[in-house]
C-alpha cells in the first residue's frame, strides 16, 4: 500500500482495550458520520472472519491509515492483542516522517514505546464526539473516495425536501446516482457535470438543458462527440434530445434528463418526479462551487461530501 496521502484504507485506525468500548465506540460512530474512514473491530467483522487477525492485524496498524489513534490504559497495557497492535504501529512510527501514533490517555498508566514527553489528549476530560472533531482537525482537508454522506442534509435542503419518507426516498435515488456514477468513464461524468452546472432550470423537474455551442465551447469537445457520448450513456439511465432553434434563441439546444432506473428506488414516485432534479442538485452541490481543476478532483474521486452539513464542516 502507498503511503500517499489519500491513498491508504483508512483514515485512522482505533487501538483500544474492550474495557473502553462504549467510550470508543462513540469516537467511532462520530468519525463515521463525518465521513472519516474508520478501522473499528465492530464495524470489520465480516471482513475479519476468517482471516489470519496476527497478520492482518499487523498490516492494518502498520500500514493501512494516515494515523493510529491508541488509546492508553491499565487494561491496554496487559492485553496481550493491543500489545500486538502498538508494536505494528511503534513500528510504522519509526518510518513515519510526521507523528502517526497519537495517544488519548484513560490513565497514567506507563505504555511501551509512549514516552511522557509524547503530546497527548485526556479521555477523562474529552467527550467522544469532541474527540473525533479533533481528530478530523488533524486529519485536515481531504478528498473522500466514492462518499455519499449518511445524512445528506444539504441536497434535502436543496430540494426541499421535508417529508421523512421523502427523505428515505430521495436517499435511495441519490445511491442509485452512485452508482450510475460509478459506471461511468471519468470523460462521461466531466460532461455531465458540465451539462448540470451550468443548465437551464425552466423546464425542471423534467430535464435540464443548454446551448449546444455553449456546451463545445466549455468542454472544448466537437459537438457531435457530445451527441455520441450521450446516446453511449443510455443503458445508465440519459436520455437526451436536441431541439434544433433558430440562431436568434442561440442555435440548437442540448436536452438532458436522468432516469434512475434501479429496482430499490425507481418505483416510487418521488424517483418517477425527480431523478433528473436530485442528480442535477447531487453535482452542482458536490463541485459547483469550485474552479475546474478542483470540480475535476471532486468528480474523479466521486467526492459528495458538500451533499451534508457535518462534512462539509470536516472537509474545509
Amino acid at each position: 500500500m502507498t503511503s500517499q496521502r489519500g491513498e491508504r484504507d483508512y483514515d485512522v485506525c482505533l487501538s483500544f482495550a474492550g474495557e473502553q468500548r462504549d467510550y470508543v465506540e462513540r469516537v467511532a460512530a462520530s468519525l463515521k458520520n463525518a465521513g472519516i474512514r474508520v478501522f473499528y473491530d465492530d464495524y470489520e467483522k465480516v471482513a475479519l472472519w476468517g482471516k489470519d487477525l496476527y497478520e492482518h492485524l499487523d498490516y492494518i496498524y502498520g500500514k493501512s491509515a494516515e494515523y493510529c489513534i491508541l488509546l492508553a490504559s491499565e487494561e491496554y497495557a496487559k492485553k496481550v492483542w493491543t500489545n500486538h497492535e502498538r508494536r505494528s504501529a511503534q513500528a510504522r512510527a519509526l518510518t513515519a516522517h510526521a507523528e502517526y501514533v497519537l495517544p488519548v490517555r484513560f490513565d497514567d498508566t506507563e505504555i511501551p514505546g509512549i514516552r511522557p514527553t509524547i503530546g497527548y489528549l485526556d479521555a477523562q476530560s474529552i467527550e467522544p464526539a469532541s474527540l473525533a472533531e479533533m481528530i478530523a482537525e488533524k486529519l485536515g482537508p481531504r478528498i473522500r473516495r466514492n462518499f455519499l454522506p449518511p445524512n445528506p442534509d444539504l441536497l434535502f435542503e436543496a430540494l426541499a425536501i421535508s417529508d421523512e419518507q421523502d427523505r428515505e426516498d430521495a436517499f435511495l435515488v441519490a445511491h442509485a446516482f452512485m452508482g450510475v456514477l460509478q459506471r461511468m468513464t471519468l470523460e462521461e461524468r466531466k460532461l455531465i457535470a458540465c451539462l448540470f452546472c451550468s443548465y437551464c432550470p425552466t423546464e425542471l423537474p423534467d430535464n435540464v438543458h443548454q446551448s449546444l455551442d455553449l456546451i463545445h465551447r466549455m468542454m472544448g469537445w466537437p459537438p457531435q462527440q457530445i451527441i455520441d457520448t450521450l446516446r453511449g450513456m443510455h443503458s445508465l439511465g440519459f436520455v437526451h434530445e436536441v431541439r434544433h432553434e433558430d440562431e436568434s434563441h442561440g442555435g440548437s439546444v442540448l436536452v438532458c434528463r436522468w432516469n434512475d432506473m434501479s429496482v430499490d428506488s425507481g418505483l416510487t414516485d418521488f424517483a418517477m418526479v425527480n431523478s433528473t432534479w436530485l442528480a442535477v442538485k447531487m453535482i452542482e452541490l458536490a463541485v459547483g462551487h469550485f474552479c475546474e481543476d478542483c470540480a475535476n478532483r471532486f468528480i474523479e474521486a466521486l467526492d459528495f461530501s458538500h451533499l451534508s452539513s457535518i462534512t462539509t464542516e470536516t472537509h474545509e
